[in-house]
């Protein structure tokens, strides 16, 4: 089948990340991976597409599985994305129904932010923000330069501040 050795390739370059991707949001590195061998078996039905498509949505099942656990009745407690997640006093874990619907409406936003970008730019935001990865392991990941990883994140940053403006979700987009 033609693309099932860039695709074997793909699927083996993106593990370690995903693992670590897994990881840095609270799970074992047992489980980390044992969600990454499910991630890559769902993706496998998307396999005819761009790699850079893959990769958003090989990191959207990840966090569609991630949330999985977190409403299973074995999991443990839920990690929030950002302390703002979560009021201080609230009692449980959940947000509410209201919360629930900004969080999606800004993720929505932040999405459509994202795939406005130039696809290099938004690769190399996603790979440092998600992944996790360093600019130096993202070069060497694309085969690029460092500096070059810093422009186009510069750039990618550039144009989320652009299309959201500067306290869209009251957040900082660039991690500061």
């Amino acid at each position: 089948m033609p693309g099932t050795d860039a695709f074997a390739g793909f699927v083996q370059a993106q593990r370690s990340p995903l693992c670590a991707f897994l990881r840095a949001r609270g799970t074992s590195p047992e489980d980390a991976e044992d969600i990454a061998q499910d991630c890559m078996e769902r993706l496998m039905r998307y396999r005819g597409h761009a790699e850079g498509e893959l990769r958003l949505l090989l990191y959207r099942i990840a966090r569609n599985r991630l949330a999985d656990l977190g409403r299973s009745a074995q999991a443990g407690p839920h990690l929030p994305l950002a302390e703002h997640d979560v009021p201080a006093d609230a009692s449980s874990p959940t947000p509410g129904p209201l919360r629930q619907a900004e969080s999606r409406q800004m993720l929505n936003t932040l999405r459509q932010a994202l795939l406005k970008l130039p696809e290099r730019c938004r690769e190399a935001y996603l790979l440092n923000r998600i992944s996790g990865m360093s600019y130096s392991q993202i070069a060497r990941h694309r085969g690029i330069t460092a500096k070059t990883v810093e422009k186009q994140i510069a750039r990618a940053l550039q144009g989320l501040r652009r299309e959201l403006g500067s306290d869209a979700f009251n957040m900082d987009v660039d991690g500061r």
